[in-house]
């Protein structure tokens, strides 16, 4: 088997601001994806599930359209939702206005449209601009789906949520105030209406709210970021210090983060950790230039599959693995056989526990390009996440049948890492005869011709 090892995107911005943001959190002691696409390597694709509230077929809703319009809406609906999972929201935007034209009751149809409207609403990568004629065709969908099933949180979260962004914050706060009292572990309800009560002043308030969003999820660091704001404007420097540490350790690459840490640290006569915030400011400046030019080159060219995968790369280098499946996604939709961007996307979408369409990605990947041996390294890592014994051991006695010396120690480096010693030991000692004493090095990705 030949080495064509995937080098990861370059790293060096990157390594500085995750060194920064572990250090900062130790002094303190558009697209709307969803994620598949379908497997030209006989992987099966993974079915959508269905959204939550979703109800058994329309046909069985007493009162519903007939039994042949409720299988047409059905039909309709399950498409759209496979054209989303391979990044073809236009389409599915046809398909899912006629499930909703099908069936006037179908809850979930008529809140995944308005969920696609209000990302079409966004006018470009990068930018806070907003179709609003698009916008409120998104918001009557997904009250409409509110009407069809009140109970449901999700749907009242996604109403509070585009009220916000339109500016109607009476409303957004009603909503997101309903979807929490139907789901008191929604974080991002939670998080949300803490930004609407932070706007409006009401700091106790949304320090409630962030806190609350923070227990439901530890790791999300914008709700730290807002838990700081709000806590600083309490007057509260060292809790606001602390919130913005740990923001800061969860994702190093908010800009706004670092700036109210300096000033934080400055208050607090804390010049060891306002350097630091400084020197986190300026690597990440650094890292956005990248970013700049690579969203730049994506509107400029938004058919471009390398460009698009480029972007996407750049949330993946720092660990956004919801923005760059989004772009990955997209990527493939242009250029489904560009075997990299399913290999980048596997393993987004394993980071993000999708396991099925993680699988479906990293076998696409290891199908388009069968000598490379990282997305075979990849679905190994994988199956030792998923407990998947016997494909694990297939998938090591089909690259050791095949392997030269530096493949069996790479492959043996995966093993000992995730758990089988024995077999790595038996790797490890079949390299070693082969000639292969240490870790063969890996060249580093070359960026293409962007500036850079």
């Amino acid at each position: 088997m030949k080495i064509a090892r995937l080098a990861f995107p370059s790293t060096t911005v990157v390594s500085a601001l995750v060194a920064l943001g572990a250090a900062l959190g130790a002094c303190g002691g558009s697209s709307a994806p969803a994620p598949a696409s379908a497997s030209k390597s006989g992987a099966t694709p993974a079915q959508p599930a269905a959204p939550k509230g979703a109800t058994p077929a329309a046909a069985a809703r007493p009162g519903g359209a007939g039994a042949k319009g409720a299988a047409s809406s059905q039909l309709a609906f399950q498409t759209a939702l496979q054209l989303l999972l391979k990044g073809d929201p236009e389409k599915a935007l046809v398909e899912l206005q006629r499930a909703v034209e099908l069936d006037p009751k179908m809850s979930e149809a008529f809140f995944e449209l308005g969920k696609l409207q209000v990302h079409l609403s966004s006018q470009n990568v990068g930018s806070q601009a907003r179709d609003l004629d698009v916008l409120d065709k998104g918001l009557a969908a997904l009250l409409k789906a509110c009407e069809l099933e009140p109970s449901n949180d999700q749907y009242w979260y996604w109403v509070g949520k585009t009220e916000y962004v339109r500016n109607d914050t009476e409303k957004a706060r009603a909503h997101l105030q309903k979807a929490v009292d139907l789901n008191p572990k929604h974080d991002m309800a939670w998080r949300t209406l803490g930004r609407v009560q932070k706007d409006a002043g009401e700091m106790e308030a949304a320090r409630a709210s962030f806190e609350k969003s923070i227990e439901c999820a530890p790791r999300e660091a914008r709700s730290y970021f807002q838990l700081g704001q709000s806590l600083e404007a309490l007057g509260d420097a060292p809790g606001a210090r602390v919130a913005y540490e740990k923001a800061i350790e969860l994702n190093p690459t908010e800009p706004d983060v670092f700036g109210r840490l300096t000033q934080v640290c400055a208050r607090l006569g804390d010049a060891a950790c306002e350097e630091r915030a400084r020197e986190g400011m300026n690597a990440w400046m650094e890292y956005d230039k990248r970013l700049q030019r690579r969203k730049h080159a994506v509107n400029q060219n938004p058919g471009d599959a390398v460009a698009v995968r480029r972007l996407g790369e750049m949330y993946f280098e720092v660990g956004n693995w919801e923005e760059a499946v989004g772009f990955f996604i997209r990527s493939i939709h242009i250029e489904p056989k560009d075997d990299r961007t399913h290999y980048y996307c596997g393993i987004a979408l394993r980071e993000m526990n999708d396991f099925v369409n993680a699988t479906n990605h990293l076998k696409e990947a290891e199908f388009l390009a069968p000598d490379n041996l990282d997305p075979k390294l990849e679905l190994l890592r994988l199956y030792a996440d998923t407990k998947d014994e016997a494909s694990s051991k297939e998938l090591i006695a089909g690259v050791e049948a095949q392997a030269a010396g530096e493949s069996l120690w790479f492959l043996a480096e995966v093993c000992q890492e995730i758990g089988r010693a024995e077999d790595a030991a038996r790797l490890f000692g079949k390299a070693k005869a082969m000639g292969v004493t240490t870790a063969p090095a890996l060249a580093e990705d070359t960026p293409a011709a962007e500036g850079e």
